[in-house]
């Protein structure tokens, strides 16, 4: 996992240039990246959880999630100190995308240009 945490953060930071949620699945991208979230995902300022997939999707929740647009992923980091399959993306106004998977359906895809992750992470 390490080396893959390393891969990405060498990568950074990412511009978000596009945030939208279909359904359950959360898609960001900017320029020579995307991720697509299927899993289970949520995005938090502290310890308050903004919104997550969960949420009901409203306009509250297309503006939140809009409103990730011109932010700046600057770290990547393991979701868990104990689980370190999925990442957590560190943006530049200190909210962090969470992302937690299965190992079948509900997964995460990050693109870095040439590079395809796709979590849960396998070590």
């Amino acid at each position: 996992m390490t080396s893959i945490i390393e891969e990405i953060t060498g990568r950074l930071p990412l511009v978000v240039d596009s945030a939208r949620q279909e359904s359950e699945i959360l898609y960001l991208s900017g320029p020579g990246w995307r991720l697509r979230v299927s899993g289970a995902w949520r995005l938090v300022r502290g310890s308050h959880i903004v919104t997550s997939r969960d949420a009901e999707v409203s306009d509250r929740t297309a503006g939140v999630i809009g409103s990730l647009v011109g932010a700046r992923v600057m770290d990547c980091r393991p979701q868990s100190a104990a689980h370190d399959i999925d990442i957590a993306l560190v943006l530049d106004d200190g909210q962090v995308l969470e992302t937690f998977s299965d190992y079948l359906y509900d997964t995460w895809l990050l693109t870095l240009g040439d590079l395809a992750i796709e979590g849960p992470l396998q070590g």
